[in-house]
């Protein structure tokens, strides 16, 4: 569609919804973007996307933005379906601290309620991992969270959880589309009533029961008396689980960043709540100085990630996503012996040092595509053909790790609990995390590691990220920064995985790296893997850059 055609339908899209909505703050910002084309374009001439991470934007009016008609539209498609294929269906709705999150939710029970639909609705905040937990404990066809994760404070998002417990895929997510796609935005709810019940105290406290039968430190409750914890929840979810773990495991000390500890839709102190980031952990970092504490670990709002940063010869270090992941599972080994044959279940966009790691410890390593719903996938299979108890490990670069395959997405309260007894474990012997990364890295070879994001924002983001994979895919095949390439992995072509836009390289070198675009925001990621200097990554951003700017 040319610009000027995608203008057209756009203005003409704002009108209709200008003559159907009625809620004063939407049509208040429909009157601030009526004079900016982009803004236009952006929010009326192309709707989110459902897909296999339900939906994800930043909030506000219009089908390209995330607002209340947005939410019922794919609730109703999600009824329908939940209508036609289960006898008697039932959704748990969960949701975060970020702006509109509880409304949304609210939004969401009320439409399946018209539609006849048993609905357990979260009265409090909850994480992803409790309602990961509470589908499967409670019986029911699926889970909701309203989230937008780690994403800015502008995003809203609406995940939709299968009833085994982990993202919807493949098939579902295509027929809960197909049934939204035939809805208008502002298509009256069937007529119906359901029951709507309030998810109690007892299941938040048996998902926490559950979380404390993994600690590593059963056996040695003492271990984790000498340590001190800075944590930030920053402004989400998991400050009552979070904390309440690390109390009952005996932690000395710990101390919350108080600007945030409490819900705050604005995040003020951490407009990108990420702890991938460096930048969410200004507050973290205040309060690590004022204590002198020996690790800071941060949760994101929805505390399915996980952030670790110490202070080491007086240096703060933040650990990557991989980092911690290698440090974890050879924590684990350690403390809870794998049987030999057992799975760690990785993203090929992770870390292959742990491939190293896991065979030393007897562990078969499976890699899934990006995204943990493959993992629980993988989890859902074993426990099918009675081979539950061969999962041992899954992780994900971008801080998401599951250590018990109970939970069948990235928990967050499980691992900030192994994450402190992991400290406790190495202090107690003279050390600290640093230290044995760097043990790690003599036993088994050096292997650093670096994520780029490349934002493409505004009305035409996605099909300039179209034309950069399309260059990498078709042109870059012989040579990249003066290095050779020799071997070339395009997902999008038969392998033993899932098609999926992410091409590998593997460099002369020893260099690897991975482009992929992300599939719930408008930017393309770049993972490298090197073990010594490298300016690949410098020719790979020229690429890039080049055809961003063009267009």
């Amino acid at each position: 569609m040319k610009k000027n055609e995608r203008i057209a339908y756009a203005k003409k899209e704002y009108e209709r919804w200008q003559s159907h909505i009625d809620d004063e703050e939407l049509l208040r910002e429909m009157a601030e973007m009526e004079a900016d084309e982009d803004e236009l374009i952006d929010a009326f001439s192309s709707e989110l996307r459902f897909g296999t991470s339900g939906l994800r934007g930043i909030l506000g009016p219009g089908p390209g933005r995330i607002n209340i008609y947005v939410i019922r539209r794919a609730t109703r498609g999600l009824a329908v379906y939940l209508r036609r294929s289960c006898e008697d269906p039932s959704v748990v709705i969960a949701y975060d601290s970020r702006r509109n999150s509880r409304l949304f939710a609210e939004e969401t029970a009320a439409v399946l309620q018209e539609y006849g639909i048993r609905t357990f609705l979260f009265s409090d905040l909850a994480p992803v991992p409790l309602l990961s937990f509470s589908v499967r404990h409670l019986g029911a066809s699926m889970g909701i969270m309203i989230t937008a994760s780690h994403n800015p404070r502008i995003y809203n998002g609406y995940k939709v959880y299968n009833r085994n417990g982990y993202q919807i895929v493949g098939e579902e997510a295509d027929a809960i589309l197909n049934e939204i796609e035939r809805l208008d935005y502002f298509t009256e709810t069937a007529e119906g009533k359901g029951n709507i019940s309030s998810v109690g105290e007892a299941l938040s406290q048996a998902f926490l029961d559950r979380i404390l039968e993994l600690s590593t430190t059963q056996t040695a409750p003492e271990l984790c008396r000498s340590l001190s914890v800075v944590y930030t929840p920053l402004n989400g979810t998991g400050n009552r689980y979070v904390r309440e773990v690390l109390s009952r495991i005996g932690v000395g000390a710990v101390h919350v960043v108080p600007s945030q500890e409490c819900p705050d839709e604005t995040f003020s102190t951490c407009p990108t709540p990420n702890p991938e980031k460096i930048a969410a952990y200004g507050e973290g970092f205040k309060l690590l100085d004022q204590t002198g504490s020996d690790i800071l670990i941060a949760t994101d709002p929805d505390c399915d990630r996980v952030g670790v940063c110490l202070a080491h010869d007086g240096m703060k270090q933040l650990l990557t996503g991989n980092q911690l992941g290698i440090l974890l599972l050879d924590y684990l080994c350690q403390v809870r012996e794998p049987v030999c044959g057992q799975l760690v279940v990785k993203s090929i966009v992770s870390a292959p040092l742990i491939e190293k790691v896991a065979k030393s410890y007897g562990l078969h390593v499976i890699n899934t595509l990006t995204g943990f719903k493959y993992i629980g996938e993988i989890i859902t299979a074993l426990d099918r053909s009675g081979r539950g108890d061969e999962y041992y490990f899954g992780f994900e670069e971008s801080n998401g790790y599951l250590i018990a395959p109970f939970i069948r997405d990235k928990d967050g309260v499980s691992t900030a609990m192994a994450a402190a007894e992991m400290a406790a474990f190495y202090k107690a012997q003279g050390k600290d995390l640093i230290d044995r990364l760097k043990e790690i890295y003599q036993q088994y070879g050096l292997c650093k590691d670096q994520t780029y994001n490349y934002l493409f924002e505004g009305p035409y983001g996605r099909e300039e990220m179209e034309k950069v994979m399309d260059i990498f895919r078709n042109t870059v095949n012989t040579t990249i920064g003066g290095r050779r390439i020799l071997r070339k992995t395009d997902y999008m072509e038969e392998t033993d995985l899932p098609r999926s836009d992410v091409i590998r390289y593997v460099l002369d070198n020893g260099t690897e790296f991975i482009i992929r675009p992300s599939g719930t925001e408008a930017k393309i990621k770049v993972y490298f893997f090197f073990s010594g200097k490298d300016e690949t990554a410098k020719a790979v951003e020229e690429i890039i850059l080049r055809m961003r700017s063009t267009g």
